[in-house]
């Protein structure tokens, strides 16, 4: 029972570390935030957080599966309570809108220049699933008379990925000139225009006024 106990809060710890990383990350940047800028800010000591991580890289690496785990949840939980796609895919841009407001332009900087093939594996680990739930999403849309039936659902799919992979390009899209937030939410509407029915542009104008 003490065993138990025991793994309970260390694994208490080790979420507490990953969340508040995270969070630190985000807003600060990578580079700029140390092991001991992260003890520090959780009141532990850094030797806790070397029994949990074996570096800052592995840190970072569940940084990420733990926001993806996270946004995953939102977007299920969205797409169980709105009324159709089209009002869930409108919540699920805001939610992503204002996570991109929160993000500081140094954490993109530094995951594109520091952390890059990091991130990749990321994306590719992710892209399989992410193809199955569009496709998913796009098959029901067209179920529910929303997005066209002649689309190429697969394509589709594809073409949406593909579309969000520019929210990193510096040299179409540059920090200076265009939020993620800004550029998220443009591709993400026009988008969804694009592939509408009539009766999916209605409800596109009624949920996006």
């Amino acid at each position: 029972m003490i065993i138990f106990a025991r793994k309970i809060i260390c694994m208490e710890i080790k979420d507490k570390i990953i969340s508040n990383s995270g969070k630190l990350f985000f807003k600060y940047g990578i580079r700029n935030i140390t092991m001991d800028a992260i003890a520090e800010d959780l009141g532990i000591s850094k030797r806790t957080i070397y029994e949990n991580f074996k570096d800052k890289d592995e840190l970072l690496k569940y940084c990420f599966e733990a926001n993806t785990l996270e946004q995953n949840k939102v977007v299920d939980e969205i797409l169980n309570n709105s009324e159709n796609l089209i009002e869930a895919f409108i919540k699920i841009i805001k939610h992503n809108v204002n996570n991109f407001k929160l993000v500081n332009p140094i954490f993109f900087f530094d995951i594109k220049k520091y952390y890059s093939k990091l991130f990749e594996l990321k994306i590719k680990k992710n892209n399989e699933k992410n193809i199955k739930r569009i496709t998913d999403i796009l098959n029901k849309g067209i179920r529910e008379k929303i997005f066209r039936s002649e689309i190429n659902v697969e394509l589709v799919a594809l073409l949406i990925l593909e579309q969000y992979k520019l929210l990193g390009n510096q040299e179409v899209f540059p920090d200076t000139k265009f939020s993620k937030a800004e550029v998220f939410e443009n591709i993400s509407i026009n988008f969804i225009r694009g592939i509408a029915t009539e009766k999916g542009l209605i409800l596109l104008e009624k949920y996006n006024s």
